[in-house]
């Protein structure tokens, strides 16, 4: 057991990067931060360590995972098949739960049975304001 208590982190594997350009969005600001960056993606092995030690520094015996972005879904299906492949392993008998936040233009079928299969509680943001975002070039 974790001399730590139970905490949460909200995980931004692809930092600000999203695919809709919201005119009012605070956080797609961000990547102004880091002017010299042009790789903003999680790598495999920072993906590895981080869900290993998130897991055993949980005192509990169930572990949430929350994923956000800019817009997680740019990270590819394969990712978060990686991210549930990799909570297996490290689980140790706890019990991982995964919240995704996501934009939801990016969502196809394929992505729905995953997240079925795998228990994903799905956040859903909806733009609300007519003509508050424009489509933003896709690959960065």
């Amino acid at each position: 057991m974790s001399p730590y208590p139970t905490f949460h982190i909200m995980t931004k594997p692809i930092g600000a990067i999203c695919n809709l350009d919201c005119t009012y969005c605070y956080y797609l600001e961000k990547e102004k931060l880091y002017p010299q960056t042009r790789q903003f993606k999680m790598t495999d092995e920072t993906l590895d360590s981080y869900i290993r030690q998130y897991i055993e520094s949980q005192a509990s015996s169930e572990v949430s995972f929350a994923w956000q972005g800019g817009e997680p879904t740019l990270m590819g299906l394969e990712y978060f098949q990686k991210v549930v492949q990799l909570q297996r392993k490290y689980a140790n008998g706890k019990k991982i739960g995964n919240a995704l936040q996501t934009n939801g233009t990016l969502l196809t079928d394929e992505w729905g049975r995953f997240f079925s299969d795998n228990q994903f509680l799905i956040g859903l943001s909806i733009d609300g304001v007519k003509g508050g975002r424009k489509v933003r070039r896709l690959g960065r």
